[in-house]
Parts: C-alpha cells; structure tokens; sequence
C-alpha cells in the first residue's frame, strides 16, 4: 500500500503555523497582562507556550513587537458584541439596559482591567500601542453613536453631538472608583450602576417615551 511523502522538517503546514502563533499570542497576553512589559521574560512565554525560546523571537522578532502584538491580540471584538446589541427594532430605554449591562460587566473583568493598566503603564514607552488603544475604543463607540443618533432623529431623545454623548456613555462607566482601581465588585452592584447611569443619561438625553419601537432604517 502507497504511503504520503513525508512532510519537510521544519515547515509547519499553515493550520500548524497559525495554532502556534494562537498559541505564543495567548501565552504572552497572559504574561504582559500580569506582570508588564518589563518584568515579563521571553523564557516564561516561552514556557507557557509550550516552545522554544528561539521560536518566540523567529516568529516576532523582539520582545517589543511580541508585546505590541498580544496587546493587539489582548482587546475582545467588543464593538461586534455591542452591535448584536443594537438592534433598530428593540425598544430604546431595554437597548440602552443591554449596552450599559454589558459595558458595566466588560469593564470589571480582570482581562480588561489588567489591559487598561498594562497600555496605560507603558504609554511613554509604547506611544503607539496606546494610540492603538485609543482607536479600538473609538472604533467600538461607533455603533453606538450610531444607535444614539439614530434615536435622536426619531425623536425618541434630543442629543445635537452623538459622538460626544457616546463618549459620555463610556465615561461614566469606566469613571467609577472601582472600576479605575481594579477593585471586585458584585453582579448586584454593577447592575444598579448600571441602571443608575441609564436614568442619569436618560434625564439628560431628555427621553420621551413611547410605546412603538424604530423599524430599521433603510
């Protein structure tokens, strides 16, 4: 019976090469999120990893790059789960519950606190990493802009700058004490802050209730 030719050492199919980078990613977010950049070895990526120090700097280059590259790797598709969120038909005031839930729950999870404090951290040393940092929550405000001024044209609430409200939005759930210090809150009390900043927003985005729901825009 035939047999397949042998496979050339030391050439990694692609599905290979691409579960080793998954693989030395998620090791060194692991890493960087715990300890920093600079107290974080290449050694204990390595080892996490399950390879070879001389594999991590083939695939990356430096420690630099490896690091700019898990932070990158580090920040959830959040702007796609906000989106799922917003949907034209829903209710606005039970929308707004989702978004300020989900947002209250994202900002308290130990990933994303100890991202916040790694990019914050090393932003002298890494201006573009916090750039990018920057971007990434632009980009995942986007849809809600979008949702706020879609609700504004409808007459559902009044806000002239949707953007700027959007902003707003994220600044009072990420501008609490616990959440800038890292301090574990409950399910319970992260949900009355949560409805707490709906009514503070609903009173200032002046919302008029009504009982029809936006149809989608086309």
């Amino acid at each position: 019976m035939a047999t397949a030719a042998p496979r050339a050492a030391g050439r990694p199919t692609q599905d290979a090469a691409a579960e080793l980078r998954e693989r030395l990613l998620s090791a060194a977010t692991q890493i960087f999120r715990a300890e920093g950049f600079g107290a974080a070895r290449v050694e204990e990526i390595a080892a996490l990893a399950g390879i070879s120090k001389t594999t991590v700097y083939r695939q990356f280059g430096t420690k630099e790059d490896l690091f700019r590259a898990a932070i990158s790797h580090g920040m959830q598709d959040l702007r796609g789960r906000i989106e799922q969120l917003l949907k034209p038909s829903r209710e606005f005031e039970k929308t707004l519950s989702l978004l300020l839930r989900t947002l209250t729950e994202h900002m308290a999870a130990t990933d994303t606190i100890q991202i916040t404090r790694v990019v914050v951290g090393e932003s002298n040393r890494f201006p573009d990493v916090a750039n990018g940092f920057v971007r990434y929550v632009n980009e995942m405000l986007e849809p809600v802009a979008e949702f706020i001024a879609s609700a504004a044209r409808g007459g559902t609430i009044k806000v002239d700058d949707a953007p700027a409200a959007a902003r707003d939005l994220l600044t009072l759930v990420a501008g609490s004490t616990e959440v800038l210090m890292g301090i574990p809150t409950t399910r319970a009390h992260r949900e009355q802050r949560a409805a707490h900043i709906q009514q503070l927003l609903l009173s200032a985005w002046r919302y008029t209730q009504s009982s029809q729901t936006h149809e989608p825009q086309v």
